[in-house]
């Protein structure tokens, strides 16, 4: 027993005395809070598609650029120009036809030596006007758009006894 009572007082002479080394006890300063949950955020807003520009406008004017006034007759041939190329409003007179029906039809010639001797090959025949003449006279109104080479439009009967044209020019600007 003896044995156990030195242990004794060795293990308490070394919790008092220490044994070469402190413990503090462990002390909190601060109280422990707890925080709010944390919020989230809104989601991030959408911004809408870009817009798209409209499309440059043109200069030209919506209508014809005004009226060009043409005479076709037999055997004749009519020479007029325009300021510019565009939409015109075409108005075909005709005199001294034999009778009816006399064709008028828009040519890609653009004098007329070259209608002459093409004839009606370079003419747009599924875009043909029909003047119906009344003592040798017709009158025809129809909005054509002249390039700028201009062009020409020939007149015939249906046998092709009778013809005549007339070629529109694009003044040149200085």
């Amino acid at each position: 027993m003896r044995s156990l009572w030195v242990f004794c007082v060795a293990a308490i002479l070394a919790v008092s005395c220490g044994s070469g080394s402190e413990t503090a006890t462990q002390t909190t300063t601060a109280e422990l809070k707890m925080t709010a949950a944390p919020t989230t955020t809104a989601a991030p807003t959408t911004t809408a598609a870009p817009t798209t520009t409209a499309a440059p406008t043109t200069t030209a004017p919506a209508g014809p650029l005004g009226e060009v006034e043409i005479l076709v007759a037999p055997d004749e041939g009519f020479l007029t120009s325009v300021p510019s190329s565009g939409l015109w409003t075409m108005n075909v007179a005709g005199a001294n036809w034999a009778g009816p029906p006399v064709y008028v039809l828009i040519c890609t010639a653009t004098d007329l030596v070259i209608l002459t001797r093409t004839g009606t090959s370079t003419c747009d025949l599924s875009n043909l006007k029909v003047g119906m003449p009344a003592d040798g006279a017709f009158s025809l109104s129809f909005d054509l758009r002249i390039p700028e080479d201009g062009l020409c439009i020939a007149a015939g009967d249906q046998g092709q006894v009778e013809a005549g044209g007339a070629c529109i020019s694009v003044e040149i600007a200085d």
